[in-house]
């Protein structure tokens, strides 16, 4: 019997050894196995923080004229003030009559601000006035009148306050207070409410 082991003792070295590489190997693989599994699994971890809530503010174009440094078309945000707008205008000029201008005024959609020259506008008006009466007293002078000065007649905002003055520019002073029934979106029903409150001089 051991001359039969002493025979093959070679060949049981050699599978013993090759065993021993095999045992190695399988549990070499075995340990790397959670390693990739775990690379794998982080990933979509990391694309869960990308995504982020994008939130729209709505752009509005105004068109600025008169005493500043760079007049022209500006793209704001709905409900900035004026006096953001003048800033990004570069400010009013040296001859620019500051005080007709409501700098907290919230700009929108298709508006023109004009900033007149000093003397250009004879009365101006530094805050809203009163209630006007049925006295005749403290008309508006529609070929006079800023911005700011129609916004404060009945049912006039600030686009609507824009088409008188761009009218105006357009065709020249109005000759009668019934020629604002010429402008688009101005009908008889807004004629009568307003004819008590303006004038033309």
């Amino acid at each position: 019997m051991q001359s039969l082991i002493e025979k093959y003792r070679t060949v049981l070295v050699i599978l013993a050894i090759c065993s021993i590489v095999l045992i190695a190997y399988i549990l070499k693989s075995a340990s790397k196995a959670p390693v990739n599994e775990a690379s794998f699994t982080a990933a979509p971890v990391e694309r869960e923080k990308e995504p982020e809530e994008v939130t729209s503010v709505e752009k509005v174009y105004v068109d600025v004229k008169g005493e500043v440094v760079r007049p022209g078309l500006y793209e704001v945000k709905q409900g900035d003030r004026l006096k953001f707008v003048i800033d990004r205008a570069g400010g009013f000029t040296a001859e620019a009559d500051k005080k007709v201008i409501n700098l907290a005024v919230k700009v929108s959609d298709e508006m023109m601000i004009y900033v007149p020259k000093i003397g250009e506008i004879e009365t101006p008006r530094l805050a809203p006035p009163a209630p006007l009466t049925d006295s005749g007293k403290d008309r508006i002078n529609i070929n006079t009148a800023t911005q700011q000065e129609f916004e404060t007649l009945p049912g006039i905002g600030p686009a609507k306050a824009s088409t008188f003055i761009q009218y105006r520019e357009e065709n020249g002073p109005f000759e009668a207070i019934e020629d604002i029934k010429n402008i688009s979106g101005v009908g008889e029903k807004t004629f009568e409410k307003l004819k008590e409150y303006i004038s033309v001089q």
